[in-house]
């Protein structure tokens, strides 16, 4: 079933109904709703993840294993892994830091440059491993598109659905845009998928597909802790 935008949607912590949604109180069969995740990140301070992605953009979706940090407002910490699990290299970033520059060291996300760099955000070295900057990673960001999707109405969004990540208990959440849609920020996206942890009430899983049903990204955060407490140091390189 598939129901047009503004039942179940979020706008900060509040949901808004459209002329005709059901009262707040009747919720759909899903254990969780949109506006259940944006508050539940609300409350988060911090969190650690183990963060997977493909992105067909960037060497054809060849899968990237990352060990991410986050502290809001926005300082980030990505250390990437090779395939024996040590640290490849190192990005960190910290907001209103550093002349507002990445800080990344060895190569890979940055080419052939081995060291320790300074480098813009949106610079196109700071992109060879990601068509999104250090700014736009992470759980908030997905809300973020998400709830922007749903509110400026121009989506078609499906009822959420109960559903499983790896046998974990999860929440579906699924909207449609049309042929000249950037969901997410990504060229030709029409679909774009969204698990949240049925528990946490966080997304776990991000698949974005074009019109043909072919994966352009997907992003898959797990063993996610919430409000570690980290530190300065994490962020410091």
């Amino acid at each position: 079933m598939t129901i047009r935008v503004g039942k179940w949607l979020a706008i900060g912590a509040i949901a808004v109904a459209a002329p005709g949604a059901r009262a707040a109180h009747d919720r759909p069969d899903a254990a969780v709703v949109w506006e259940d995740v944006v508050a539940s990140y609300e409350r988060v301070h911090d969190y650690t993840a183990l963060y997977d992605k493909d992105e067909r953009a960037i060497s054809n979706g060849e899968p990237q294993r990352i060990r991410l940090s986050f502290r809001k407002p926005l300082d980030v910490r990505m250390e990437w892994l090779n395939e024996s699990g040590a640290v490849d290299q190192v990005a960190v970033y910290r907001q209103g830091q550093n002349d507002g520059k990445v800080i990344a060291h060895r190569s890979g996300m940055l080419g052939s440059v081995v060291g320790t760099v300074r480098l813009d955000p949106h610079d196109k070295r700071a992109l060879e491993d990601s068509r999104h900057p250090i700014t736009e990673v992470g759980l908030g960001h997905i809300i973020e598109q998400m709830s922007r999707a749903l509110r400026d109405g121009h989506v078609s969004a499906h009822a959420p659905v109960e559903d499983s990540v790896e046998g974990r208990p999860a929440v579906r959440f699924e909207i449609d845009g049309p042929e000249d849609a950037r969901l997410f920020g990504v060229e030709g996206a029409r679909r774009a998928t969204v698990w949240v942890d049925a528990a946490q009430k966080l997304p776990i899983k991000v698949e974005i597909v074009n019109g043909a049903g072919t994966m352009l990204e997907r992003h898959r955060f797990k063993d996610l802790r919430l409000d570690v407490g980290l530190k300065d140091a994490t962020f410091t390189l």
